[in-house]
């Protein structure tokens, strides 16, 4: 089967049939319920009843047989009644008719003579299309109306008295042409030789034009000021009258590249600035390059070249201040390879000292008698008490109580076998006696004989460790001292032990679980399912198996299982006064019979 296709294996019941058009009512012809005739009054009627046709039941006589179907004269009205006339049909509905609203649409669309009228013709409403895109009476030329036509392309005059068309402001025409606070856009873009609007000039005439003063005389005029003392482009970039050699003034070539003199009267050029000799308090060259012999201006200082490599004028130069070794630079201090490696007022002067020689000298002080070592007299030397003594010294103290690394890590006089001392050696590995003549090493308090070790509380169970201290192997599975012994017992035997009790008064886990031993009091297990007394209980106690269905257990002393409570026979009590759900549901039983046989009777007695 196709997707979405439906089979109906059994059709439904038909629907009524359609109406059936017969034409003209004609007499004695049989019409059916649903047939639809037109009479002599040109109106539709649809048959109600099947009937043959005769002179008294005609549509218009019998309106039972038949009903109005559609009024003739209604349609015609509502099809064809004239424009502006009002329809009023048989039912009471008004409105104007198709032929109206026609040629309503049809004046909305093209007519251009007048305005259209309203339903009524009692008064205009507004313009066709056709008057507002290329004109029509009442909106050509009349105020702030004009057609899409003249608003686009007019150009003899305004379009609705006050405003111009699109192509009148673009290119011109009458009233924008030349008309003070108007001109086209063409004419604001190209006119030259005179004003556009009788007092403002164009683009071009701006750009190059002679009349008003433009782009190109502002960019080339040499011979003198544009307007008043503004000047051209040209004229302040190379040059011009009053602006060349001019107080406050001078062209951008000028401040360029003026040289052996000044460019407004009172300043120099850039390229006089920067190579020549003229400048009172001297150029960039000269800061640069002047030997140290002389300052490149009186009072000012020297130039870059004799800071930097002057070594004759003892001036501070950057190469006195790097290499001078021979004497302090410039009165004031020493140079850095003077500091470096030592020179005249470094080496060997109090507070002083080169940095390799603090790094390196050894077997005396670096900066005199009083001074201090230097980093390898106390990494390696024997003047200073040296990182190296202090590193591997093992016959003795470095100074005074102070021991080297290499006699605290493995021994050496006065720290091997010696009170509140020891190398760590010895505190880790000794074994046999004291490390400090009071304390042992980690070696011997791990698995040691003479100190009590973790060993000895890890393993013994021949006895107690120390006192009462027992080993862990002897709590956890036995041990001299701990087994069957009072208050105490391994983790084993209070969780295993049948055979008796673990301390000499209590049991283990197990025995209360599942023993038989009867001084328990019963075991677990007993108390669960024991089927007559519990084995260590009370005369009287029972395990949760017999009071649920043990068998035996009716009357006053134990007073029932819960088995008996629920099936003991009727008649028989369980307690010794009461009976069971058995007993109660057998007597509900007899008795609702009973009043089943007395309603019956009842019932044939009252008839």
């Amino acid at each position: 089967m196709a997707a979405n296709q439906v089979t109906v294996a059994t059709p439904g019941p038909a629907g009524p049939t359609g109406l059936i058009y017969e034409g003209a009512w004609t007499l004695d012809d049989v019409y059916q319920v649903r047939d639809l005739v037109r009479f002599t009054d040109n109106n539709l009627y649809v048959c109600n009843t099947q009937h043959t046709a005769s002179n008294s039941n005609t549509p218009v006589l019998n309106t039972e047989i038949w009903s109005l179907f559609i009024n003739g004269d209604d349609a015609f009205q509502w099809a064809n009644k004239a424009q502006f006339t009002l329809i009023g049909d048989s039912v009471g509905n008004t409105g104007y008719s198709a032929l109206h609203q026609a040629l309503q649409a049809k004046n909305w669309s093209e007519l251009t003579t007048d305005a259209v009228r309203n339903d009524t013709n009692t008064a205009d409403v507004g313009y066709s299309s056709k008057s507002w895109a290329v004109g029509g009476t009442e909106v050509t030329t009349t105020a702030s109306r004009g057609a899409s036509k003249e608003w686009a392309t007019t150009t003899n005059g305004p379009v609705d008295t006050s405003e111009y068309s699109s192509k009148a402001w673009a290119i011109g025409g009458t009233g924008v042409t030349t008309t003070g606070s108007r001109g086209a856009a063409k004419e604001w873009a190209t006119t030259t030789g005179g004003a556009v609007d009788t007092s403002e000039y164009s683009a071009k005439e701006y750009a190059i034009g002679t009349t008003a003063t433009s782009s190109k005389t502002y960019a080339t005029k040499t011979d003198g000021a544009v307007t008043g003392t503004d000047f051209s482009s040209k004229a302040w970039a190379v040059g011009g009258t009053n602006v060349t050699t001019t107080a406050s003034r001078g062209a951008a070539k000028e401040w360029a590249t003026t040289t052996g003199g000044q460019v407004d009267t009172a300043e120099y050029s850039a390229k006089e600035w920067a190579i020549g000799t003229t400048v009172p308090s001297g150029s960039s060259k000269e800061w640069s390059t002047n030997a140290g012999s002389a300052q490149v201006a009186s009072g000012q200082g020297y130039s870059a070249k004799a800071y930097a490599q002057d070594d004759s004028n003892d001036i501070g130069s950057s190469k006195d201040w790097a290499m001078k070794t021979n004497a302090i630079v410039n009165s004031v201090d020493g140079s850095s390879k003077a500091w470096a490696v030592g020179g005249t007022g470094v080496t060997s002067t109090a507070s002083k000292g080169a940095s390799k020689e603090w790094a390196t000298t050894t077997g005396a002080k670096v900066d005199g008698g009083s001074g201090d070592y230097s980093s390898k007299e106390y990494a390696i030397g024997t003047t200073a008490t040296s990182s190296k003594t202090y590193a591997t010294k093992v016959n003795g103290a470095v100074t005074g109580t102070d021991f080297s690394s290499k006699a605290w890590a493995i021994g050496g006089t006065n720290v091997t076998t010696t009170a509140s001392r020891g190398a760590a050696k010895e505190w880790a590995t000794t074994t046999g006696g004291y490390v400090d003549t009071a304390e042992y090493s980690a070696k011997e308090y791990a698995i040691g004989t003479t100190a009590t070790s973790s060993k000895t509380y890890a393993t013994k169970v021949d006895g107690a460790v120390t006192g009462s201290d027992y080993s862990s192997k002897a709590w956890a599975i036995g041990g001299t001292g701990v087994t069957d012994t009072a208050s105490r017992g391994a983790a084993k035997e209070w969780a295993i032990e049948v055979s008796g009790t673990v301390d000499g008064t209590s049991y283990s886990a197990k025995e209360y679980a599942l023993g038989t031993q009867g001084s328990t009091g019963g075991s677990a297990k007993s108390w669960a399912q024991d089927a007559d007394q519990v084995n260590g209980a009370s005369t009287n106690d029972r395990s949760a198996k017999a009071w649920a269905q043990g068998a035996s257990m009716t009357g006053a002393t134990l007073g029932g299982s819960a088995k008996d409570w629920a099936q003991t026979a009727e008649d028989s009590q369980v307690n010794g006064s009461e009976y069971s759900a058995k007993h109660y549901a057998a007597k509900a039983s007899a008795s609702a019979a009973g009043a089943s046989g007395a309603s019956i009777a009842m019932a044939i007695a009252l008839g």
